[in-house]
């Protein structure tokens, strides 16, 4: 078939979506156990567009846009339970700007920054309470310098993972971030 419906059953699953020239065109939908598993858009056999996954349970699981089969713009990742897990911005298919990785209560787990697919500039893990728990620079996905870590209450930690006292860290300047 050159056109028309595309309707395609394996055991407990589905595909629907149309063929343009004997190849997908528009949108399409996967299904198993009459449950989504993916919301997909083509455009002349490339994926081009939102591509949405599903959880077992029905909640989304990815949001990704699509431009001429990679992935081309903000992705977002959620845990079954919906809440955000990761988002990340794509160019041509590779990691290029800023991407978050979330704790369950939505707030930043770890930020860090990509040009062409690696990491680049500055990069923060953070504790549960918002504190940055470890900071680093990369040129081109390597260490500019060795990364430094923190205690929950923003106290830098010396080479043996001890923290720093707040007066030897003011005196030596260890509690600075480093610019981005």
């Amino acid at each position: 078939m050159q056109n028309g419906n595309l309707d395609l059953a394996r055991g407990d699953s589905t595909l629907n979506g149309r063929l343009s020239e004997g190849q997908l065109h528009g949108p399409v939908k996967i299904e198993e156990f009459g449950r989504p598993q993916a919301d997909l858009s083509y455009h002349h056999g490339q994926l081009n567009g939102p591509l949405t996954l599903y959880h077992p349970n029905g909640k989304v699981s990815a949001e990704m846009p699509y431009a001429q089969d990679r992935v081309h713009g903000l992705a977002k990742f959620y845990a079954a339970e919906g809440g955000l897990q990761r988002s990340a911005h794509y160019r041509h298919g590779r990691l290029h700007g800023e991407a978050c990785n979330y704790f369950p209560d939505g707030s930043v787990a770890e930020l860090e920054h990509y040009r062409d697919g690696v990491r680049e500039g500055a990069y923060r893990r953070f504790h549960a309470n918002g504190q940055v728990a470890f900071s680093a620079h990369y040129l081109r996905g390597v260490p500019v310098e060795p990364g430094r870590a923190f205690t929950e209450d923003g106290r830098a930690l010396n080479a043996e993972g001890k923290p720093v006292s707040r007066l030897r860290g003011w005196w030596q300047g260890m509690f600075e971030e480093p610019q981005s």
